[in-house]
């Protein structure tokens, strides 16, 4: 059981077998003990960064000698884990259904590992249908970024949200040159970033509408379904079971979208 679900962490499978104890209710038996929701976040965490950034942090040890790459994916998945905790848990502390009936310390630790989680790790130490729809909101948000590149993690990938962002936030200024930490991100990558961006967006929005309107659910949870999918979280607010035979093979082609990247696909076609 501990090697398991180890790997699955690392992995950032989200598969578990905590079935054999209560069926459907992932890691939702242990989000009270520490070693377990702990050692599962902190290796979703590292499995997350990418080997090349682990391979630089070993062999350099020091952040002046640091990549670029490096730089910008450790301050962006601490800002994000961050950002993630502090809106979990301002959004469900009392929500009864999930953080609210738990004491201080567990709301924390909870409201931090859905924070770990939803980047594409996918267990459930709370109910994801519970969750309110401005939780569920942000979730969607920090699975649409999902981990780094040459990482065990999915979604549209660290840098690549960091790209188009600082992209914007230079035009919006006036300039036409993207650069960070006295560099320049070449045209070519902003480019990138923008068009894989923009199809996985574009994808998520149509799966929810399609999902929503070939399956019995609203279009909130149908919503977390595709984006869960298309970033391979493999999350679900419950509505998994009630989807369609459509909306499953659309599932399904989202899954290997999101695996193999979307931009690999697009040049593909």
């Amino acid at each position: 059981m501990a090697v398991f679900h180890s790997i699955s962490a690392f992995c950032n499978a989200g598969f578990d077998i905590f079935g054999c104890i209560t069926p459907g209710a992932s890691l939702m038996e242990f989000n009270s003990d520490p070693v377990v929701i702990l050692t599962l976040g902190m290796l979703v965490i590292v499995g997350g960064l990418g080997f090349l950034v682990w391979q630089e942090m070993m062999t350099q040890r020091s952040w002046k000698k640091f990549s670029v790459y490096t730089k910008l994916v450790l301050i962006t998945t601490l800002s994000l884990l961050l950002v993630g905790w502090i809106c979990i848990c301002l959004l469900e502390w009392n929500n009864p259904a999930t953080l609210g009936s738990m004491n201080v310390g567990d709301k924390l630790m909870n409201g931090w590992f859905q924070s770990v989680t939803i980047r594409t790790a996918g267990f459930a130490a709370v109910d994801q249908g519970a969750l309110t729809d401005a939780a569920k909101a942000v979730s969607m948000m920090l699975m649409l970024v999902g981990g780094s590149s040459g990482s065990t993690a999915g979604g549209v990938k660290t840098v690549t949200m960091v790209g188009l962002v600082l992209f914007l936030a230079t035009r919006a200024r006036g300039r036409s040159t993207v650069s960070v930490f006295e560099r320049t991100i070449p045209d070519s990558q902003v480019l990138d970033a923008m068009t894989i961006v923009s199809i996985v967006v574009g994808l998520a929005v149509f799966g929810a509408v399609f999902i929503s309107a070939t399956s019995p659910i609203s279009f909130v949870d149908a919503a977390y379904e595709a984006v869960s999918a298309i970033a391979t979280v493999g999350l679900t607010a419950g509505a998994t079971g009630s989807l369609s035979i459509p909306a499953q093979f659309l599932i399904i082609l989202y899954m290997y979208f999101g695996r193999v990247g979307v931009l690999t696909i697009s040049l593909g076609f």
